[in-house]
This record gives C-alpha cells, sequence and structure tokens, in this order.
C-alpha cells in the first residue's frame, strides 16, 4: 500500500487541530475574534456568542463601530483594539450586555511580522466577580462588625453611669420634686439609647442569645396582630404559610425582631398603600446555589419570605443596604437592616433581597431546619423592684464614673462595699476584708477579671463572683476571657437587675 504524501498528512493534521480547537471553545464561556486594521470582523466564534444571540462567524463584515452603534474614538473596545493594531498587547475588562468579561488583545502578524488586524479572546467572568464583590462585602461587614462592638462597649459604660446615678438621685429627691420627672426622662433616654446599641450588637452578631426549636409559622401567626398595627389600615397582609414547614433553631425574640423590622421597612417603602406578603416553606440550597452566594453552606433550610408591592431599593443602595447607619430614606437611622442581617448570621442562615425600583422588594430569609419538636415561647418575667440584702461586695471597675455609681448603688441596697480601681488594690484590701462577693469588670489593666478571681478564691474560697462588662456574654466567651456558666451582667444594667444578681449570689443554702 503507498503512503500517504507527507503534505496531505500535515494538511489532515490541521484540519484536526482546527476541528478540536472549534470543538473546545463552542463548549467554553468565551469569545474568540479577529478583526482587520479597519476593526472589521473577519470571524468570530465562541460558546459565549450564545448569551448574546450571535451565531458562529455571524459579526464577519461588520466593524466594530456598527456593532457597538458608536463612532466614539474613545470608546473602550475601540481604544484598546487601536492600541492592538498598533503592536501592544492589551487586558481589560469589559461589561458587554449583562456580563462581564476579561479581554484580551494580540496583534495579528503575517508572515513577514506586518500587522494585518488584532486577534481577541474574551472569558465571562461574570459570576467571579459576583463572588468577588460578595466576598469584600463579607469583609467589610465583619469590620464594620468588629467597629460597632468595640463602639457598644465604650458607650455601655457610659450608659450605665448615666442610668444608674440617675436612679440614685431618684430614690434622694422627694417625691414632690419637679426634678424627679427630668430624671424619668433621662432613664427614658437611656433605654432608648440602650435599644440602639442592643441593635449594634446584633448586626456585629455580638448579643447574648437564647436559642431554641421553634416553629415558623406558630411565631408568625401569633405575631399576625402586630405586623398588622405596623403596616397600618392602607396595607393588607397576607400569610402563605404551608403547613409542612419545618422547625429552625433560634432566638424567639430575635425572630420576632426580624419580621418586626422587615415589617416596618415595608411600610416605608409603601406610603400610598400597598400589600405585604409572608410565605414559608421548606427549601433545599444545593451545591451550586452555595457556589453563587458566599458564606452559604448547602443543606435543608426553612424560607420565610417577605414581599411588598413599594418604591423598591434603587440599585446603588442595594450593595449598602445592610451596612448600619446606612439609609436610603430620610430620618432613617440605618439599623433596622443591620439588625436583621447580624440576626440571621447569628443564627448561622442566610439573607437574600431582590427589588426592582417601583416594583417591589423581597427578602428571602434561610435559616437552618432541625427535626426537633418546637418549644413554646416563654413570657418575658416583669420587672421587679429593687431589693434590699446583707454582706461584702468587693467591686473592681477601672472606669471611675461606673465604679462610683455602681458602689453608691449597693451601698443604698444595705451592702458594705470595698471598693478598687486595680486588681493589685483589690488584693490589698482582700488581705484585711472578708469579702462575701467579688464584682468584677472583665477586661482590668494588669490582669483579666479571670485572673483576679482566681487570685482572690486561693484565700476567700467561699467568696461569689459575678462579671460585669460593657462587651456583650457572647464577646467575651468567644474571646476567651470567660467560661460558659459563670455569673455576668452586661452593662448597662438596673438597680433592680443588680439587686436581683447580688441576692441571688448571696443568698444562704
Amino acid at each position: 500500500m503507498d503512503k500517504q504524501p507527507k503534505s496531505t498528512e500535515t494538511a489532515a493534521s490541521a484540519q484536526d487541530t482546527e476541528q478540536r480547537l472549534r470543538l473546545i471553545l463552542s463548549q467554553l464561556p468565551a469569545i474568540m475574534w479577529t478583526v482587520d486594521r479597519d476593526l472589521r470582523f473577519t470571524s468570530s466564534l465562541g460558546a459565549g456568542l450564545r448569551a448574546h444571540n450571535l451565531q458562529e462567524n455571524q459579526l464577519t463584515g461588520i466593524t466594530l463601530m456598527d456593532y457597538f452603534q458608536t463612532q466614539d474614538p474613545n470608546f473602550t473596545p475601540i481604544q484598546q483594539h487601536r492600541r492592538a493594531l498598533q503592536g501592544e498587547s492589551v487586558e481589560f475588562d469589559f461589561d458587554w450586555g449583562k456580563r462581564r468579561y476579561q479581554i484580551r488583545l494580540e496583534p495579528l502578524r503575517n508572515a513577514e511580522g506586518g500587522i494585518d488586524g488584532a486577534l481577541g479572546l474574551a472569558v465571562d467572568i461574570t459570576e467571579i466577580q459576583r463572588l468577588q464583590d460578595q466576598v469584600e462585602q463579607a469583609v467589610r461587614m465583619e469590620s464594620i462588625g468588629r467597629l460597632a462592638g468595640g463602639v457598644a462597649h465604650d458607650f455601655n459604660n457610659i450608659l450605665a453611669a448615666i442610668n444608674g446615678s440617675a436612679e440614685l438621685a431618684l430614690l434622694l429627691l422627694p417625691e414632690s420634686t419637679p426634678a424627679r420627672e427630668h430624671l424619668h426622662q433621662i432613664l427614658q433616654a437611656v433605654d432608648r439609647a440602650s435599644q440602639l446599641v442592643s441593635q449594634l450588637l446584633a448586626f456585629a452578631r455580638r448579643r447574648v442569645i437564647a436559642p431554641k426549636p421553634i416553629s415558623v409559622n406558630d411565631h408568625i401567626q401569633q405575631l399576625i396582630p402586630f405586623l398588622q398595627r405596623i403596616l397600618g389600615e392602607d396595607i393588607e397582609l397576607a400569610c402563605v404559610l404551608d403547613e409542612q414547614t419545618g422547625n429552625v433553631r433560634a432566638d424567639p425574640v430575635q425572630v420576632e425582631q426580624v419580621l418586626m423590622n422587615l415589617t416596618s421597612n415595608a411600610r416605608q417603602a409603601m406610603p400610598r398603600g400597598g400589600k405585604l406578603i409572608i410565605e414559608t416553606r421548606n427549601a433545599t440550597l444545593d451545591e451550586a446555589y452555595a457556589a453563587q452566594h458566599w458564606g452559604v453552606q448547602p443543606g435543608e433550610y426553612v424560607l420565610i419570605s417577605l414581599s411588598d408591592t413599594g418604591e423598591g431599593i434603587a440599585p446603588e443602595h442595594l450593595p449598602h443596604i445592610f451596612e448600619p447607619f446606612y439609609s436610603g430614606r430620610a430620618g432613617g437611622t440605618g439599623l433596622g437592616l443591620a439588625t436583621v442581617h447580624g440576626i440571621i448570621n447569628q443564627a448561622r442562615g442566610h439573607i437574600w433581597v431582590y427589588s426592582e425600583p417601583g416594583k417591589g422588594t423581597t427578602f428571602k430569609i434561610y435559616l437552618p431546619r432541625v427535626y426537633e419538636a418546637a418549644e413554646p415561647v416563654a413570657q418575658r418575667p416583669a420587672v421587679a423592684e429593687p431589693q434590699r440584702g446583707s454582706g461584702t461586695v468587693l467591686v473592681v471597675e477601672d472606669n471611675g464614673e461606673v465604679r462610683r455609681t455602681l458602689v453608691e448603688m449597693l451601698r443604698v441596697l444595705g451592702y458594705t462595699v470595698l471598693e478598687a480601681s486595680h486588681p493589685r488594690d483589690a488584693l490589698q484590701l482582700s488581705a484585711t476584708g472578708q469579702p462575701d462577693l467579688l464584682i468584677t469588670d472583665v477586661v482590668l489593666p494588669e490582669m483579666r477579671g479571670s485572673e483576679l478571681a482566681h487570685a482572690l478564691s486561693a484565700t476567700h474560697p467561699e467568696m461569689k463572683v459575678l462579671f460585669i462588662s460593657g462587651y456583650t456574654e457572647n464577646t467575651i466567651i468567644e474571646r476567651g476571657e470567660l467560661k460558659q456558666g459563670v455569673e455576668f451582667l452586661a452593662k448597662p444594667f438596673t438597680m433592680a437587675q443588680l439587686a436581683a444578681k447580688v441576692r441571688q449570689l448571696l443568698a444562704h443554702d
């Protein structure tokens, strides 16, 4: 048998290579093209063409200017192609239609080395860019959360001093004194400020929570009258609750806050009335969904969806709506949605929002599903009046205002008080006194509150310990400052709360 001519083999090999290249390009989300020196397409191929409703080589004979309908020489693709025609290798990102591409341009040279045109390759990076944006937002939110937690700690110390001083002044003034009304207004202002700090801590995922298995449906049904009052008479509330919806492990008070915050947000978006639909159902988030949403773990979830028919959210506001103090509406604090975001994250859930101006907004909340029986929501205990007690209390607090207020409150409640601003002073006082209770700030100069408690317990083994802090219990446990189960009181606290805690610790068996 005669051998096939070498030139024929070479041609067949080249044809096979070209077919393989076309096959690869037909499956990759990319576009390859060539243009001549007049920026006229001479070829175009690749699977990415389908995203623009184009067929292979459909662009042949059309100039870049005609395709993009512009004669602007500074239009990015035209400008960059001209650079390639000058012999440069060019890279740039470009939004083409609804997709983002990373584009590489190279001079297209002939056998003599002259430049006959340009060769372009565009790789679709839309999903990569979206994930990168999500990562950047997550990092930004985490940084803001750390800042918010620190601000909340310092602010709680100030509120503790104000609250305690106002309560002590009320005890000293006769009922007929006009100044008492001003003091009550101060206490009300402290309470409002404390709620704002609580929202900051919720955003920063640093608030004490009591998660338990709950039925989302039951909880929403209990809240319907409250949600309707928030919406008013001109907004219809419709609840579509799937009976098969499972349970979640979450703090019921926080779930209530999420629903009320989002309902209030919907109310503001519908000033001329409208409709809010709350839906629940089971949902499964698969690997594909998790790959497209940063931080989401695949698994079974319970979905709570809230859709309004309001004004919608402008695209420029959407990336920032969960940031604290960012508000797209006049008069807003910017803490409502930040609080929602923090609560959902603390519950290991996921929140997603879709909105179009003039067409309304939908918030979808995904909470991990659990297969445990739901517990009923516990009733909140009534606040009791401060009760007097007896015993010796050693107070260690480096913040002078907080320490003086705390010492005076304890003395008014009937306790003998030893006070120290530094651990070394506390150790000296304990050598001559016999404290029944140590009340210490968690973060102290020289040594931590836990280290001080350990040192004092060597000589006073019967002494009880109460830790206080402007940080929350969650924060200091996460940082390793304290162990689970210790006695703790977060600032600011009322005299009644302090009295109840101290009496509990000093109660005789």
